[in-house]
Parts: structure tokens; sequence; C-alpha cells
């Protein structure tokens, strides 16, 4: 894309701690993968380099963008104007999984909240807890209902039209950014969950702007995970 494209890049957050003491921190793995990720974006032609940077609220946001940028630095590119921005947070992982834990003391699924756990383990525990917030079954116990989490996105979805005309990397979470999708693609809910659950740690998501909306062009890339031949250098979960 030419440096006039209004171009948007949307990117999951690098393998968190999940299971342990503190989901809200990268892991060693995550750290690697927002490292290779920063080498990636800093090896790209300067004209189809993000000119912003929009990091999500979370600390496992933030460090994702300080590692990236810190091998971006490395390779002696120049740096975006980094923001961050409340309205790029997911929905509260560990309330949600409490609201659950409250309302399904009983779910086989609350046996995979912990180290150990298999990605179709923790895949099938975040489908759950999903499922019973889209339900409304933890509104008494969240501050933030799934409704009012979409139509924080759909907002989201609409400043980026408006006040970024320049190519753009955002820095979230799954649940915010395939409710973006969503949105972009008129899916429905359940189709966001099953994106949700598909996108991978560092994953790349391109959208371009048409007139008063967005077009998905690529979803869960990881071209900085891969070698010339294509094949895996590190995990992606």
């Amino acid at each position: 894309m030419s440096p006039e494209s209004h171009s948007l890049l949307l990117v999951r957050h690098a393998q968190a701690d999940w299971g342990g003491a503190d989901y809200d921190r990268l892991s060693p793995l995550g750290q690697q993968q927002a490292g290779l990720l920063g080498c990636w974006l800093a090896s790209g032609p300067v004209a189809q380099q993000p000119r912003r940077i929009v990091c999500g609220p979370r600390r496992r946001h933030r460090q994702t963008v300080d590692c990236l940028v810190s091998r971006w630095r490395d390779a002696h590119a120049s740096v975006p104007t980094i923001e961050s921005s409340p309205q790029w947070d997911d929905g509260d992982a560990a309330a949600l999984l409490a609201a659950f834990r409250k309302t399904n003391p009983e779910a086989r699924q609350l046996a995979y909240a912990a180290p150990g756990a298999t990605d179709a383990q923790g895949r099938a525990l975040l489908r759950a807890v999903l499922d019973a917030w889209r339900l409304g079954a933890l509104d008494e116990y969240v501050t933030e209902r799934w409704n009012d989490f979409a139509k924080r996105i759909s907002e989201a979805y609409g400043r980026m039209l408006r006040e970024y005309p320049e190519p753009t990397l955002v820095v979230s979470s799954a649940g915010a950014i395939a409710r973006f999708a969503q949105v972009a693609l008129a899916l429905g809910d359940e189709a966001m969950i099953e994106l949700n659950l598909r996108l991978a740690n560092t994953a790349i998501c391109t959208f371009a702007a048409e007139t008063r909306a967005w077009r998905l062009i690529s979803w869960n890339c990881l071209p900085h995970l891969a070698n010339d031949a294509g094949r895996p250098l590190i995990s992606a979960n």
C-alpha cells in the first residue's frame, strides 16, 4: 500500500501468562514473539510501515508494544508515534472468569484455568465464559455487559475511520479485534466468538478503508514467526 493508503493493522498481544499468577503480563515466549514482530515491521518497505501505534490499556498490550518497539529501534528504523487508548481494551478476562466461577461453580471447563492446560482446553473454557457473557448470565457480577463491550468497539471502528488517515497499528486483544471484524463483515455474535478463539498471539489482521467502512484484507497472519520457507520459527500460542 502507498503512504497515502488508509490502512489498519490490528495485532493481538503476545502470549500472556495464562493460568499463572498474573495473566496480564507476557510470558518469555510472548516477549520473543513481540520482538520478532518488531523486526518484521522494521524490515518492511518504509511506505508500508505504520505511522502510528495505538496501544490498548492492559499491561500485556503495553509490554507487547515495548518489546516490538525495542527491536524496531534496534533495526535503526523510525518508530511511529505511540498512544494508549482505553477504547481498545478487551473484556476483563479476570472479572469474566470470576463471574463464571460464581454462576457456574460445577462447570467442568473451570479445571482448564490452570497451568498445563492445552490450547483446546483453554478455548473450551473461554468459549463457555464468552457464551455466558453473551447470554447475560454474568451481568450481575461484571461492570461491562456484552452489549456495552460491543458498542465500545463499534465506536472505535468509526473513530479509526475518522481520525486515523495514515497507516496505523493497533495492539489489543482477541475479543476486541474479533468484534472489529464482526462489524466489518456484518457477522453474528457466535461467529465473532469463533474468530476470537482462533486468533493467534501477535497475529496480524489487515483492514483497508473504503467509503465509511473497513474492508478485511487478511486475517490471523504470522509472517514474523515463519522462516523463508514458511515454516514456524516459534509457537504462535
